[in-house]
């Protein structure tokens, strides 16, 4: 029984894992768009304000989609629980 249980709210678990991290890289969206914009031996180089945006905003886009796909999956298999033990 126990592992039914776990393995019917695995994936739920994952999205959220997933939403969480994704919702992380994007609030730190700033300094990774101007870390990953260096090139290679340069002391000075300047970084697209589009660019700051889409490390900024897509990546919370994305989080937040992982979110309320965990809420669904784990609404899904709660309720399919929930009929198993009536």
């Amino acid at each position: 029984m126990k592992k039914n249980v776990v393995t019917s709210f695995f994936m739920s678990i994952i999205f959220f894992c997933l939403g969480v991290v994704s919702l992380i890289f994007g609030f730190n969206g700033n300094s990774v768009a101007s870390t990953l914009s260096r090139p290679y031996g340069a002391s000075v180089w300047e970084t697209s304000e589009t660019m700051i945006n889409a490390y900024i905003y897509i990546p919370i886009f994305i989080g937040v989609f992982f979110l309320i796909l965990s809420i669904i999956t784990f609404t899904i298999s709660f309720l399919n629980f929930q009929k198993k033990l009536v």
